[in-house]
């Protein structure tokens, strides 16, 4: 029997669940933080208990089992050299490390020709043809991820900050700033230690506020959303009828928002699935290059 494994990892959090042979399919289960470049050590901990609490639900016994295929999309893989030691550490014989953004691709095109933009904590683009990627961005919170919600969380302190300075005028973004942080005391303590899914978990009241008409949030999304659609257009090369697609939890919201400023206008599609749908989706395609009939 033949048991296919698929897990998503970021800063967030990770999810992964398992597929049997016969495409049943099992249980979603989530865990904690899963950069294994920001953290290697806390994050290949709680990749195996993920796994471990997956293998439990199917009632699977034996790590080394060559019936077990594993392929993990985790964000920081595709840039360093994390991946080596995670799959030594790892009791499994089937492990094969990926970047978040190929198994995104995976996931909203399979083997299809198109463009996902991957957008949650960090942010990462990706264009596939005939089976070869061309990525931009990707890098991490300190160099890069615009767009993504760290970026917006920290975009929104910076807006706070620049109008208690007088720098802008007040709007509801800084006053929900204020609300939650209540000083400037306060609010550099958070900075101080704050990792990226703590920005990220201001950015949903950006995008809220930006519903509600706030300048400053409207702002900070319009300058993402300009980036995001020059590295589309970017990646469209002239080919403007290439199918784009978004995954993660902001790139469906931004993805529509920036559409309507395009032109000329993105050939927009919905992903065939989700980042964890396109490892499960790796992981069949690779137990098939060994011989096993899936």
């Amino acid at each position: 029997m033949t048991l296919l494994v698929g897990l998503d990892g970021g800063a967030s959090g990770c999810r992964a669940r398992a597929a049997r042979a016969d495409g049943q399919l099992g249980a979603i289960i989530e865990g904690g933080s899963a950069n294994i470049h920001a953290d290697p050590a806390g994050a290949a901990q709680r990749i195996a208990d993920t796994l471990a609490r997956v293998l439990h639900a199917e009632g699977w016994t034996d790590p080394a089992s060559p019936d077990l295929h594993i392929v993990l999309g985790l964000a920081g893989a595709s840039e360093t050299g994390a991946a080596r030691p995670l799959i030594a550490a790892l009791p499994y014989r089937n492990v094969t490390v990926l970047g978040d953004i190929d198994t995104s691709l995976s996931g909203a095109f399979q083997d299809a020709d198109g463009i996902v933009m991957a957008i949650g904590t960090g942010s990462v683009l990706a264009r596939q043809t005939q089976g070869q990627m061309h990525r931009i961005g990707g890098y991490g919170f300190s160099l890069g991820d615009e767009a993504g919600g760290a970026w917006l969380g920290r975009r929104a302190l910076g807006a706070a900050l620049h109008v208690r300075d007088g720098l802008l005028p007040d709007a509801p973004l800084a006053q929900a700033v204020w609300a939650r942080f209540g000083s400037l005391g306060r609010l550099l303590d958070f900075v101080a230690t704050a990792r990226p899914a703590d920005y990220a978990a201001l950015a949903p009241q950006v995008v809220e506020l930006d519903t509600q008409g706030c300048a400053l949030s409207r702002g900070i999304l319009d300058d993402g959303c300009d980036y995001l659609l020059r590295a589309i257009r970017h990646l469209q090369a002239g080919e403007t009828q290439i199918p784009v697609a978004a995954t993660g939890g902001l790139g469906p919201i931004l993805l529509k928002r920036l559409a309507g400023r395009a032109d000329p206008a993105l050939h927009i599609t919905d992903p065939k699935g989700t980042a964890l749908d396109g490892a499960l989706w790796r992981a069949r395609k690779l137990a098939q290059s060994k011989g096993h009939s899936i």
